[in-house]
Parts: C-alpha cells; structure tokens; sequence
C-alpha cells in the first residue's frame, strides 16, 4: 500500500513538473506574440500556443486521475486503521 501511494505521489510530482514547463512555455510565447508584429510568425505562435492548449489539458486530466488514485488509496489505508 505504501509502495503504491509514493508511486502515485511520484507521477504526480512528474505531472506537476511537465504542467509547469507547459506554462513557462506560455509565458514566452505570450511576450512574443505581443512583441511581434509579423503577421506570419503571430500565426505560427498561434498553432504553438493551440499545440501547448491541447497538452496542457490532457496533463490537468491525468493529473486530475491521479489525484483520485492518491484519495482512494489514502482512504483505503485509513479505513484498515479504522477496522
């Protein structure tokens, strides 16, 4: 149980690190986006940004998986305690 639980703790530690990187990568596409004024590259860092989007929210839907696996064995380790 206990293996379990700093295994799911340790991918969402992962989880956490990847949703971070994503939005550092925002953060420098927004301030090139509005620095530019290049029509053909605003484009292009549009498709990066849409790209980010996408990844972004199957990152927060894992992330969010894995926080109910985290609950479920938390309960179920407190629920052996308890009998």
């Amino acid at each position: 149980m206990t293996d379990e639980l700093a295994e799911t703790v340790k991918r969402l530690d992962e989880t956490d690190k990847k949703i971070d990187e994503i939005s550092k990568q925002w953060i420098v596409l927004r301030h090139e986006y509005r620095s530019t004024r290049d029509k053909v590259l605003k484009v292009e860092i549009k498709k990066k940004w849409d790209k980010l989007q996408k990844k972004m929210e199957t990152l927060e839907k894992r992330r969010r998986k894995i926080i109910e696996e985290k609950n479920e064995i938390e309960f179920k380790k407190r629920w052996k305690g308890w009998k």
